[in-house]
């Protein structure tokens, strides 16, 4: 069975988000790529003869990528980039198993009344999404995928935590990753600013006492299940918008790999802010699973993936 994959453009010459892609497809050869394009800056009378540009434009790119063998081009014209790309997205979800974009510059005036183009896409899209910050990084980081997951979580969906374990292990497997899983044990004050920054590895415990000691039971089920080592297991207690960097910073993570949330949990009241929070703040990728997916198409593409892999 083959893997989708739909990739948004940026509309300069550096393409992030494009140059990882041309990475899996290193790795992956059959892999499909659906390159779109988002038009913002037109009038009607204009499209069709931007449209010709742009599939020349886009022709000219792909030469740049040979490892990309299978791609098909989807132009669009909208003043709403981020509304419609996820509008393609959520047609094509049956097909497409991840999408992937490049981060966009923050720290500036207008990120405090206008939430940049990547952090809408973060919260509207359903499907997986990768964020790339600099496609170069990984070189300069360690082997460190960081998974992180929330066991306390309300309505909590394993099915949510098998996919960031299945995409996880898949991106160690192809760039000679390791895997490590952190949970963070959110304050129990949520308007607190902060909490306790102790880092802790517990695992194995008979007996709980504290809200760590029953995280770090939860974890550890889950390590032993999924042939996770102890050593690569991590406690962090505080706000996971704190937590999660931190951690990040000491592994020299690659890539951060987590889900979003509309209830308590990995990303607790401040939801979309906190994960922006962790973009801005790691040096690698962000994989993202959002409140937006379905979990039944999750669900029925995962079953169809393993039987594939099983006839292979």
């Amino acid at each position: 069975m083959s893997y989708k994959v739909l990739v948004l453009l940026k509309p300069t010459e550096e393409q992030p988000a494009l140059e990882r892609v041309a990475e899996f497809a290193r790795f992956l050869p059959s892999l499909e790529v659906v390159v779109c394009r988002v038009v913002s800056d037109f009038s009607d009378d204009q499209i069709p003869t931007l449209k010709e540009r742009y599939e020349r434009e886009i022709s000219s790119l792909m030469k740049r990528y040979p490892s990309i063998e299978h791609y098909e081009t989807y132009i669009t014209f909208s003043k709403n980039v981020p509304e419609a790309f996820c509008n393609y997205a959520k047609l094509k979800s049956k097909t497409l198993g991840m999408a992937v974009i490049s981060a966009n510059k923050r720290n500036t005036l207008r990120d405090m009344f206008i939430s940049p183009l990547d952090s809408q896409i973060m919260s509207k899209i359903n499907l997986p999404l990768l964020v790339v910050k600099d496609a170069h990084a990984p070189q300069h980081l360690s082997r460190a995928i960081v998974l992180a997951i929330d066991f306390e979580e309300n309505e909590h969906d394993k099915m949510v935590d098998e996919v960031l374990f299945a995409a996880a292990n898949s991106f160690a497997e192809h760039f000679n990753g390791e895997v490590h899983v952190l949970n963070c044990v959110p304050p129990i004050h949520r308007g607190l600013m902060s909490g306790k920054t102790t880092e802790s590895v517990i695992l194995g415990t008979d007996k709980p006492i504290t809200r760590a000691d029953v995280h770090g039971r939860d974890l550890a089920t889950f390590a032993e299940l999924h042939g996770i080592p102890a050593s690569h297991c991590h406690i962090a207690e505080g706000r996971v918008d704190e937590m999660i960097p931190k951690v990040c910073r000491k592994l020299e993570a690659r890539m951060v790999c987590m889900g979003m949330s509309t209830k308590d949990g990995v990303l607790s009241a401040i939801d979309q802010s906190a994960s922006e929070l962790v973009l801005e703040q790691i040096k690698g990728d962000i994989f993202i699973v959002n409140r937006n997916i379905n979990i039944d198409d999750l669900r029925a593409q995962q079953e169809s993936r393993e039987a594939a892999a099983a006839e292979s």
